[in-house]
């Protein structure tokens, strides 16, 4: 990874890490990584967006360098990144969530769209009894909790990847995040204080309150949030406009990095 900066601010009581990245000068982006993920699993998109952003990169409350309390929800979380955006010192900043972390984000631009530029909303759904890795594993019969993190990975292997990424490709991205040692486990109560976060979340009656500039993308073979989840989106976000990567899965951002950094450069962008 290349060098970045990184800083803890104390928002709305609870200590929040975040990485920058790219000049001051840039316009500010707040990256916002997946499900058990951190700032470092977002770093290598950050850094190839620093030649045109400012990208900021926190770690969602529960996860990573940032505080871990026992209770907490996915409007505590949308609170937190409209509060970072503002201790920043910027009317307003463009979001990219991807995974969990576009909950994270449709949230912030629902509750606060004054701080939210732009938004685009990466392998996204609206609503869930849980979240989408524990709803495929219960599908499937495996459990999360007992696995070692190689475990998990294999297991996942089936919900994650396009039939076109190649079994080198995958071994290529699976190293390149696995070679981080800077990335922080989580233990299993704090991922189920996480779980518990999302269970039974629903963006739908709110989605009408997202009045930015919205972009939705999905990958065509993504067995945790399938197309139809981002159609859904769609349809309840005032104009949003919708792609599906047809190379890709729910590891989208590795699988299609070119056509998604293009992709985001051209609509966050646009005047």
């Amino acid at each position: 990874m290349t060098a970045s900066d990184s800083a803890t601010l104390d928002l709305n009581g609870a200590d929040v890490f975040f990485r920058t990245f790219g000049s001051p000068e840039h316009p500010p982006l707040v990256l916002v990584h997946g499900l058990y993920g951190d700032s470092v699993t977002v770093a290598p998109l950050a850094e190839r967006l620093s030649d045109r952003f400012r990208v900021i990169a926190p770690d969602a409350l529960g996860h990573g360098r940032s505080a871990r309390p026992e209770g907490f929800t996915l409007a505590d979380q949308g609170r937190m990144l409209n509060a970072l955006v503002a201790a920043l010192g910027y009317d307003a900043a463009a979001m990219v969530g991807i995974s969990m972390g576009s909950y994270l984000t449709a949230q912030a631009a629902i509750d606060e769209h004054a701080r939210v530029s732009r938004l685009v909303l990466v392998v996204s759904k609206a609503h869930g009894t849980t979240s989408s890795s524990v709803a495929y594993a219960k599908r499937m019969g495996f459990d999360l909790a007992a696995a070692s993190p190689d475990e998990l990975l294999a297991f996942m292997s089936g919900a994650i990847w396009s039939p076109d990424t190649s079994a080198q490709r995958r071994a290529e991205i699976m190293q390149q995040i696995g070679e981080s040692t800077e990335s922080v486990v989580l233990t299993p109560a704090e991922q189920a204080a996480v779980e518990r976060s999302l269970a039974g979340f629903d963006l739908r009656p709110e989605l009408h309150r997202i009045t930015v500039p919205t972009l939705v993308i999905s990958g065509k073979d993504d067995g945790l949030n399938p197309p139809s989840s981002g159609e859904e989106l769609v349809r309840g976000i005032p104009d949003a406009r919708f792609e599906v990567y047809e190379h890709s899965g729910h590891m989208l951002t590795f699988e299609e990095t070119d056509r998604l950094v293009a992709d985001l450069e051209s609509f966050l962008l646009e005047d």
